[in-house]
């Protein structure tokens, strides 16, 4: 890592490729960890992610381009200190200020609570927007351990203020099921994504799981929020709770294609990586997955 801010710690991108004037994605990494539960180290998730995004290739294999030669600028670390009650706000605040430039927020985690104020900062200066969710779990007690902003209470957080699509869920509680279907909440679980694998790889957007994401948001704006450990742990093990299942690495790359392909994806994050020593394979994985995220956001 650069040892002074550049604006290019992103894939370590050159000064033309990083000026934050001509920009539209800007990455944000936001250290925060407070109600980790299991697994924990997610602090360090943002300082990995960037680390390893020094040696992501430029060129987007599956696209054909270099999107991010249209302009990635990274933003030094979001200021974590404190209570859920005083970062959450502040987070809100800073996405929103972002989003309110015309900016596509690309924010790296840190714990799943950091969401609790970047959905709703980014909603607050584009509009109305639809949350989809890839992760393990529905995140959808209305507290644990006594706090209502515990990471795994996000998703009952949102769903006060926001549509939410859940996928690639397989672990969640009976109080969760019962609050997803008092409030009609749209989950395309890892079985029915299993069930789907016939579909080959060329045609992977049109399997009928995506279709039924894509068909359950509501209005045009999306806001993706991606905790690995929705991904299978073959893909990215290092997370805090790895449970077995889940996305395959072209699944999820599918879904995000359909996603900006056929909505308006306003931002995102990706959270939950806890790095592991001696292995960087999950670093790596979440880098690349990054990088995905914002070229289809460029390109868009």
């Amino acid at each position: 890592m650069p040892s002074t801010h550049t604006g290019g710690e992103f894939l370590g991108l050159p000064p033309e490729a990083c000026d934050r004037a001509r920009s539209r994605v800007v990455v944000l990494p936001i250290p925060y960890e407070a109600t980790t539960t299991y697994g924990r180290g997610t602090r360090r998730g943002p300082d990995a992610i960037l680390a390893a995004s020094l040696q992501v290739e430029f060129f987007d294999e599956l696209e054909g381009d270099e999107p991010c030669m249209r302009g990635i600028h990274t933003l030094p670390p979001l200021d974590c200190d404190g209570a859920p009650e005083d970062v959450v706000p502040r987070i809100r605040r800073a996405t929103s200020e972002l989003a309110g430039e015309g900016r596509f927020v690309l924010a790296l985690g840190g714990e799943h609570t950091l969401t609790v104020g970047a959905a709703p900062g980014v909603a607050s200066a584009v509009g109305a927007l639809t949350v989809v969710q890839v992760d393990a779990h529905a995140d959808l007690r209305d507290e644990y351990e006594g706090s209502p902003l515990n990471h795994a209470c996000v998703m009952r957080r949102l769903a006060e203020d926001f549509p939410i699509v859940q996928v690639g869920v397989r672990a969640f509680s009976a109080e969760e099921a019962a609050f997803a279907s008092r409030r009609g909440i749209v989950a395309v679980p890892a079985h029915e994504i299993e069930a789907s694998r016939s579909v080959a790889p060329e045609t992977a957007e049109g399997a009928p799981w995506i279709q039924r994401v894509l068909g359950a948001i509501q209005g045009s704006r999306v806001y993706l929020t991606v905790d690995l450990d929705g991904l299978d742990p073959s893909v990215v093990p290092a997370v805090g709770t790895p449970d077995p299942g889940g996305l395959s690495w072209y699944e999820t790359l599918a879904l995000i294609r359909a996603l900006f392909k056929r909505k308006t994806v306003v931002a995102a994050d990706v959270v939950e990586l806890c790095p592991a020593a001696g292995t960087l394979r999950s670093d790596y994985a979440a880098a690349r997955l990054a990088y995905k995220i914002a070229g289809h956001a460029l390109r868009a």
